[in-house]
């Protein structure tokens, strides 16, 4: 089970991702239209061709995302009454082990729907008898208002962070599967259409981390080289997101600064680019990390996509200097 401190982690990397994927898509989209455009690909036989792959790919990408969806549910479903019981834990008789969420690989595509609401509807029953049995045992006086209290308190420290940890990691498991799977039909699908990609290597690399450290309330900076890989002049962009701490809450505007953020580079010539942050104190906690994106477009075949964690510094107390006594 993940922590809070890991979510926001998580989420910048699966944003990372996306950005690399789309970025990868996107280039198979630009050399399917140039070869149209060129003669070598006709209109019709690229439609005879999408038609092909999705008719042999319908199978195999329903049950997938059958199997995405059924994992999810059937999983909330088991969280809820795994911490259900454990909410009246020690206030009454065990009803022994909790039956497990039906498999989705174990499920036929026919039945998927009637399989799990049959396991619903198995838990909402045996949710209701203990819930009676709990509220005939408060009415006989075996269950005291103190007793509640005190399990109720355990609960909060214990269970209640389980709870939510099982929930979130459930939660980012079904994106990034979805997220994979969504790729990886329409990887196949152009893989079908135009061949496998002819350099493999051509691929995006991973993100650069660039590391924003400094005092609490000051400006810090860094700078990137910026390189011009094709053989024609480039427009580069370059755009920030917004900024997110470790532990999770809203994202906020940072304030960051790209200088220069939008430029011309000749071919095979590089820039400097400069990335500017203030950590004011309202914004960024001292002591924590904070993460935001700075995406860099048309320099390259591919977006280059740069991590930046901002960390700012608690300032040191001021030094006490010592002072004499003088007598009178």
């Amino acid at each position: 089970m993940t922590q809070p401190a890991d979510w926001s982690r998580q989420f910048q990397e699966m944003a990372a991702e996306a950005g690399r994927m789309y970025t990868q898509v996107l280039g198979r989209y630009d050399e399917l239209l140039r070869r149209v455009s060129s003669g070598e690909l006709q209109p019709e036989e690229i439609q005879k061709q999408f038609r092909e792959y999705l008719q042999e790919q319908a199978a195999t990408s329903t049950r997938e995302l059958v199997e995405l969806s059924v994992g999810l549910l059937a999983g909330l479903l088991y969280v809820e009454a795994k911490y259900r019981e454990a909410l009246l834990e020690g206030l009454l008789p065990s009803d022994g082990p909790l039956p497990p969420p039906p498999s989705p690989s174990s499920i036929d595509l026919t039945n998927w729907f009637q399989t799990l609401a049959k396991y619903a509807t198995d838990q909402s029953v045996r949710g209701m008898a203990q819930h009676q049995q709990f509220v005939e045992r408060v009415a006989a006086g075996e269950i005291t208002p103190a007793q509640m209290q005190e399990q109720g308190r355990r609960y909060l420290e214990s269970h209640a962070p389980q709870f939510l940890g099982e929930v979130m990691d459930l939660g980012l498991t079904f994106v990034s599967r979805l997220q994979q799977s969504s790729t990886n039909l329409a990887q196949g699908l152009y893989d079908h259409v135009l061949g496998p990609e002819a350099d493999a290597s051509s691929a995006p690399e991973p993100p650069f981390i660039m590391d924003l450290r400094g005092p609490s309330g000051s400006v810090v900076t860094a700078e990137i080289v910026v390189e011009n890989t094709r053989t024609e002049a480039a427009d580069v962009v370059c755009r920030v997101s917004e900024f997110t701490a470790r532990g999770g809450g809203r994202s906020f505007a940072s304030g960051a600064e790209v200088v220069p953020g939008r430029f011309t580079v000749a071919p095979r010539e590089a820039r400097d680019v400069t990335i500017s942050l203030p950590l004011d104190r309202e914004s960024f906690t001292p002591g924590g990390d904070y993460f935001a994106i700075l995406r860099i477009s048309g320099a390259g075949e591919h977006e280059m996509v740069v991590q930046l964690i901002a960390h700012p510094e608690p300032l040191e107390p001021p030094r006490q200097t010592g002072s004499k006594k003088r007598n009178t």
